[in-house]
């Protein structure tokens, strides 16, 4: 099970992969999906740390992982896919207020809406 700092890392990867993946596609649907998505997870991921700090602490030591160059969109869709299983197999590691719980739902809302965008044309 991930800590919560392990977690949050993860996602803040997911934004600067989204950010690099925006930067290099040629997909339009590709494009706009990764720009919606990494604009809204920062207010997720700030939303999320700033409750959780409030109970727990501040989270120290934070990573990030080594991020990828675009392949093809469907490559991106696999990404969030595995990125959506992720937050799902993690959440029962993370602080269990209901609250919190729902600020993860926001996240994993986000991740599934991104995997549908990435599939219009």
């Amino acid at each position: 099970m991930a800590t919560f700092v392990e977690f949050i890392s993860q996602l803040h990867s997911s934004k600067q992969q989204a950010i690099v993946w925006h930067h290099q596609t040629d997909d339009f649907s590709c494009h706009k999906a990764l720009n919606n998505y990494y604009d809204e997870i920062v207010e997720l991921v700030d939303g999320l740390v700033e409750s959780v700090s409030g109970i727990y602490g501040r989270p120290q030591g934070y990573s990030v992982q080594t991020l990828k160059d675009y392949v093809d969109c469907e490559t991106v869709i696999v990404y969030f896919q595995d990125l959506y299983a992720y937050i799902q197999s993690q959440r029962a590691g993370l602080p269990q207020e209901s609250w919190i719980q729902n600020q993860v739902d926001e996240v994993a809302q986000l991740v599934a809406e991104t995997i549908y965008l990435l599939t219009l044309d």
